[in-house]
């Protein structure tokens, strides 16, 4: 455990008066959020609370203005390489390589993220996934609807054994039966974003909302 910041062992996310400008709009202002070991957590919020800015923060993607943010007891900026080994994320806007299948990419990905993918767990997960997202992982990206696309990412992270994944509105695009898929695999700790008021927030038991300006 880093000096300094504040997490203690069960919590694997801590953010403390975290704010966030872009010149004088403010995406966070003074964020506390803690998440434990084992929850689910819903980050709810409308269009432009700050969910994704508060995401890339905790991956290390972007520095708050102020305040302080510790993932599994690292500072996300600082250790951001060692942190990706460990934690698995979606992204809001999922782009894909044209020329690459959707499996390539799903290896891609995982070796991106320090994974090995010519092990017989890895390929048994993999295509336990492509059945349950009733996915056809031979296509090219570029052939893929916005749907399918989310499924090459929900793919991707859920492949593999991460202590925390890190879910950028992880449903979008795909019917309320591939939701329900979404929701089949667990391990970990999850932190998922919903726009407010939304129905997947019902599938988290904990909840907290962005704070903006």
């Amino acid at each position: 455990m880093k000096t300094g910041y504040l997490c203690v062992m069960d919590t694997v996310i801590q953010t403390v008066d975290l704010h966030k400008n872009f010149g004088r709009v403010k995406a966070l202002d003074g964020l506390d959020l803690e998440v434990h070991k084992g929850e689910i957590h819903g980050f709810l919020g409308p269009n432009g609370a700050g969910k994704t800015t508060t995401l890339r923060i905790l991956l290390g993607l972007a520095r708050p203005s102020s305040g302080s943010a510790s993932v599994l007891g690292m500072h996300p900026w600082a250790d951001a390489v060692e942190l990706h080994r460990r934690v698995a994320s979606i992204p809001g806007d999922v782009s894909l390589w044209p020329n690459l299948s959707g499996g390539e990419a799903i290896d891609l990905l995982s070796r991106l993220r320090g994974g090995g993918v010519d092990h017989a767990a890895f390929k048994e997960r993999k295509h336990h996934l492509c059945e349950l997202f009733d996915f056809d992982p031979g296509k090219k990206g570029r052939a893929y609807s916005k749907g399918n696309r989310q499924k090459v990412a929900l793919i991707s992270a859920l492949v593999m054994d991460a202590e925390l994944y890190l879910l950028d509105e992880p449903t979008s695009g795909l019917d309320p039966l591939m939701e329900q898929s979404s929701r089949a695999r667990s391990g970990g700790s999850c932190t998922r974003t919903a726009p407010q008021s939304c129905s997947q927030a019902t599938s988290s038991p904990k909840s907290s909302s962005s704070p903006t300006a």
